[in-house]
């Protein structure tokens, strides 16, 4: 396994995701995973796979995500060992359109939490999950 070069560190598996989020461009968006990655999205569905992960983010590229823009409010990179590193993607979203029981308002924060393996000179995000930042009050 060759270590990862400069131009693929982590950072920018972030930046390069949001840009091909942004554009719609979910066979990106999907190269960016291992191609037996796992991907939990905010509402828990689990998908396995780059198969499973394209499929699920073209269906909503063209439904609910068709209007979104993702942005970066920050992320960290904690390198696990030179081969694996685990990021925390802190993002907001606008443009999202919401599912009958399901509102996400006009604008939505929240944090991914990837682990990334370098294979061949690159990073790849090989497990992944998403969370919706819930403006709630913890109890005291």
């Amino acid at each position: 396994m060759s270590q990862p070069t400069t131009a693929t560190k982590p950072d920018t598996v972030v930046s390069t995701l949001i840009d091909a989020w942004n554009r719609h461009d979910m066979e990106a968006h999907t190269a960016l995973f291992h191609p037996d990655a796992d991907f939990v999205n905010v509402i828990g569905m689990r998908m396995r796979g780059r198969t499973e992960i394209d499929k699920m983010h073209a269906h909503l590229h063209r439904t609910i995500f068709r209007n979104s823009v993702l942005r970066s409010e920050g992320h960290t990179v904690r390198f696990l060992s030179p081969t694996i590193a685990l990021v925390h993607v802190n993002w907001e979203m606008t443009g999202a359109e919401g599912l009958p029981g399901w509102d996400p308002g006009a604008i939505r924060h929240g944090l991914m939490t990837w682990v990334l393996v370098a294979e061949d000179g690159r990073w790849l995000i090989t497990a992944a999950h998403n969370t919706d930042i819930v403006p709630i009050a913890m109890p005291k």
